[in-house]
């Protein structure tokens, strides 16, 4: 028997994404300044959510996880990019870490916008970067969870996506807006061709 057909998680899209901002900061309620920037961070770093988040809140690990002395900006007074150093990710077989610049697009989305916002709530507290109200590390699940419920609320079948669909969207755009598959593979930290299977017609987003 061949079993259920896997499932297929649709993509967060830049329209995507504008509708589903301000029910997700609702959503999270203190803690919305927060998972709106790992939205945007998300999105446009081509992350995954396992190099943003941790699995469980007793699981982070300093030499493993984004923490606070991973993030630096370019310039205080005007803050044009925000790196992000990788320790580790899931392609990064030696533990060499790697680097992933933001830059400040000028737009309602902007992710650089929404990181600073939220170190203006987060303090310069030591240990992991993304940290919910309680000081306590934000989870993937945690995560997913308020971004489906955002997703509900903006009309969309929550259920269809998942923690990839952000990184599923930005490839499928980056392909649609002809960028080189090479420079795709690069942006989004793919030591394969694996990528490709990502990309989705956005027909009905």
């Amino acid at each position: 028997m061949g079993g259920r057909p896997p499932r297929t998680r649709l993509p967060i899209t830049v329209a995507v994404l504008r509708r589903l901002q301000n029910p997700l900061v609702t959503a999270a309620g203190p803690d919305g300044t927060a998972y709106w920037a790992i939205a945007a961070a998300a999105f446009f770093g081509f992350f995954r959510l396992g190099e943003l988040l941790v699995e469980a809140e007793t699981s982070y690990n300093p030499a493993l996880h984004l923490n606070w002395g991973d993030v630096a900006i370019d310039d205080r007074a005007n803050t044009k990019m925000v790196k992000l150093h990788l320790r580790k990710s899931k392609c990064d077989q030696f533990g060499t870490g790697a680097d992933v610049l933001l830059g400040r697009s000028g737009c309602q989305l902007c992710p650089v916008v929404a990181i600073l916002e939220y170190i203006k709530v987060r303090g310069d507290s030591p240990g992991a970067f993304f940290i919910d109200s309680s000081k306590l590390p934000i989870t993937k699940s945690k995560f997913v969870t308020r971004v489906r419920v955002a997703l509900k609320a903006a009309g969309y079948p929550e259920d269809q996506f998942a923690g990839h669909s952000f990184r599923i969207g930005t490839a499928t755009i980056a392909a649609m807006a002809g960028i080189e598959d090479s420079i795709v593979q690069m942006l989004g930290h793919w030591h394969s061709a694996a990528f490709l299977r990502y990309i989705r017609h956005l027909t009905t987003i």
